[in-house]
């Protein structure tokens, strides 16, 4: 007897041509249902600003449930008064992801509101000095490295049981450009970000066997207000000019939407660069 090779391809157009398509109202259906989070629960962290606050409004306004935080319960109180009238539900926490009393409490509150967790998007971080790593204070390296890597993992570590024990869920941390790098004076932030790259890898890997998702989003320059006033950047003026190389947070947040949704149900353990044409990110003149 010969070696089997391939089926013939008219077996196997006869044998899918058994099978009931979907009709075009159903695709449809399908693909609007992949692409909502519409009854969702999901957690925003550092939504008080920029990605955090444009993430937590584009989650809202498609209908998910939103618990958002920061370190100061007014900024996250003022956030979600600002988003009262959209679909979702938004409740307002403060905590610091570096304290893991308040990160279990936040965990608490929002077993408590919605009883699930859906999406945990990991976005508290922040940079520091401006200086080569000889010259840092004792301190500065630690503290880059505690809010960026070891919030991120905190977070995480605190929604585990509720991410893992449902259907499937997704879990989004915001890493960096400088991450994927390394950016000369931005030594602790670029190493945290790295950081919170490859414990996203890891977990994918660990929490694939639970129907979990974990990828991260490394922007380049983002026209966050913290970015704006620091780096002297210019803010774009729309979306459709493809040619620059800073965007905004709203674009960012569109990305880490469609990684939460189950439109992405086959990424997982990806660090998505969202930094315009390739090779055209360069670290900041410092």
């Amino acid at each position: 007897m010969g070696r089997k090779g391939p089926r013939p391809l008219a077996f196997s157009l006869a044998h899918h041509s058994l099978e009931r398509m979907p009709t075009p109202q159903e695709s449809t259906d399908s693909v609007r249902s992949r692409s909502s989070l519409d009854g969702k629960t999901a957690v925003v962290t550092g939504a008080s600003s920029g990605i955090g606050r444009a993430t937590a409004a584009v989650f809202a306004a498609d209908g998910a449930d939103v618990v958002i935080c920061s370190r100061t319960q007014a900024d996250v109180d003022a956030v979600a008064d600002d988003f009262a009238d959209l679909p979702g539900e938004v409740i307002a926490v403060e905590a610091d992801v570096t304290d893991r009393d308040d990160v279990a409490a936040l965990a608490d509150a929002t077993v408590e509101a919605f009883g699930d967790v859906d999406v945990l998007v990991n976005n508290a971080g922040g940079g520091g000095a401006l200086d080569p790593l000889h010259e840092l204070d004792d301190d500065e390296f630690e503290r880059i490295v505690e809010v960026n890597l070891l919030g991120t993992y905190n977070v995480t570590d605190a929604f585990a049981d509720a991410l893992r024990g449902g259907d499937t869920s997704a879990v989004v941390n915001t890493a960096s450009m400088a991450g994927e790098y390394g950016v000369a004076k931005m030594g602790p932030y670029s190493a945290a970000k790295a950081g919170v790259i490859s414990l996203t890898r890891t977990l994918a890997a660990e929490w694939a066997g639970d129907d979990v998702r974990v990828n991260a989003v490394s922007p380049g320059f983002i026209a966050t207000d913290a970015v704006v006033e620091r780096l002297g950047i210019e803010r774009p003026e729309n979306r459709t000019n493809v040619d620059r190389d800073v965007g905004t947070p709203a674009e960012v947040a569109d990305l880490i939407r469609f990684l939460a949704t189950d439109a992405a149900s086959f990424v997982t353990g990806q660090s998505v660069r969202i930094t315009g044409p390739p090779n055209l990110y360069e670290g900041p003149d410092l």
